[in-house]
């Protein structure tokens, strides 16, 4: 390994090093071809989605200018006047920002830095191998841990219980660095998704989902009546009658209407054919049941604060608290990732799914079976219940 002390931040850091230090420059560009990387642009360019004439350059000894590339894992620290956006390679040699642009630096300042220039050669060179590059697809799930983030501890813990949606968007778990995915996508999926535009809007729902009130409660209720009166009721957690009977007899004494019960009665049936799902393919045991679907709202929480986080509407203190709260919601309520995970798929299908068990089941179940079965997650190396020998600094895996 070259540069010995040295933390390559991802496994692709590390990957690009070996093929530095073996002087492979087309295996080093093939896997940089298949990852994203980054280019910081002027805040006020990224409000333009981009504009590449607001990109910052990096001047070479000779005076020529080049665009500094970053691969996730070397970003660098938050800055107020730039923000990261994913860049397309090739880089287009026309483009011209107000001087000759010559070509590309990649992570300046590191062990893996590699400079390229002549961006007229770099494209046709670059295009031909992009045909090669294994890009993965949108569904590629991947467990992809920052070795210099914290892989113990709270915060670690209350970022892996934001890991399914990490693991399908391919981006490390267990990072708090400046984006989730970038400024433009992070930007535009708290406005898309939920019509967040503020920093007003992002507390107030941020709030809603440490508070588990995202979600409609009707799920919850039920899944809470099956839970308190478990040990009570005879049958009550083997047998959907007996849950149906008492949830009714539970709605008419509280006034609801038969029109309400008998939602409440098909909202029962819709969890048990998720259970038996479950079952079948490993989310649960053959004795076991979802305990509650909170979890949903709580693993949306930290992906919500890493989108705050890139998207500027949230302050690194801001995003590090509302995770922390997550992870500490969710230990009141799980005492296992088995558990955790259940409710959390549930919670999804049961709102977005609507029984095609499609792809909002998928997309929660191949992150449960990554995060379940790698020797590495953060499910297998970090303890759900709470430690009280815990380090939150410690880094060993």
């Amino acid at each position: 390994m070259p540069h010995p002390g040295w933390v390559p931040p991802t496994d692709l850091e590390r990957v690009l090093a070996e093929a530095k230090s073996r002087g492979d420059w087309d295996g080093y560009l093939l896997v940089l071809l298949s990852t994203d990387v980054l280019a910081y642009v002027l805040v006020d360019g990224a409000e333009k989605h981009g504009a590449t004439s607001d990109w910052p350059l990096h001047h070479m000894p000779d005076g020529r200018a080049y665009v500094p590339l970053h691969t996730r894992g070397e970003l660098l620290p938050r800055r107020p006047e730039v923000v990261p956006q994913v860049i397309p390679l090739p880089i287009n040699p026309e483009i011209r920002l107000g001087e000759p642009l010559h070509g590309v630096i990649v992570n300046p300042g590191t062990p893996t830095e590699a400079v390229f220039p002549d961006l007229r050669k770099l494209e046709e060179h670059w295009s031909r191998l992009r045909k090669d590059a294994l890009r993965p697809g949108h569904d590629d799930d991947a467990v992809i841990t920052q070795y210099t983030g914290p892989r113990q501890g709270p915060l670690a813990h209350a970022l892996a219980c934001g890991a399914h949606l990490a693991v399908h968007n391919q981006v490390p778990w267990n990072s708090l660095d400046d984006v989730f995915n970038d400024h433009d996508a992070d930007t535009d999926v708290l406005s898309d998704s939920w019509d967040v535009h503020s920093q007003d809007d992002w507390v107030h729902e941020v709030d809603a989902l440490i508070r588990a009130q995202n979600s409609p409660p009707e799920p919850e209720f039920l899944l809470s009546v099956r839970w308190r009166y478990g040990e009570r009721v005879s049958g009550l957690t083997e047998d959907p009658f007996v849950w149906r009977a008492l949830v009714a007899r539970i709605l008419r004494h509280n006034g609801a209407t038969e029109e309400e019960v008998a939602l409440h009665q098909r909202l029962i049936d819709r969890i048990v054919r998720y259970e038996t799902r479950f079952r079948a393919d490993g989310l649960l045991s053959a004795d076991e049941y979802v305990v509650s679907a909170r979890a949903y709202d709580y693993g949306r929480a930290v992906p919500f604060a890493r989108w705050g986080l890139g998207a500027r509407l949230a302050s690194p203190e801001q995003a590090e608290f509302a995770v922390l709260k997550a992870g500490e919601r969710s230990r009141e309520w799980y005492d296992s990732w088995g558990e955790f995970s259940a409710g959390y798929t549930l919670g999804r299908a049961l709102r977005f799914d609507d029984g095609s068990f499609g792809h909002m089941y998928g997309s929660a179940l191949s992150p449960h079976r990554l995060l379940m079965g790698e020797p590495l997650s953060p499910w297998r190396t970090i303890p759900f219940a709470q430690d009280e020998d815990e380090n939150e600094d410690g880094d060993e895996g």
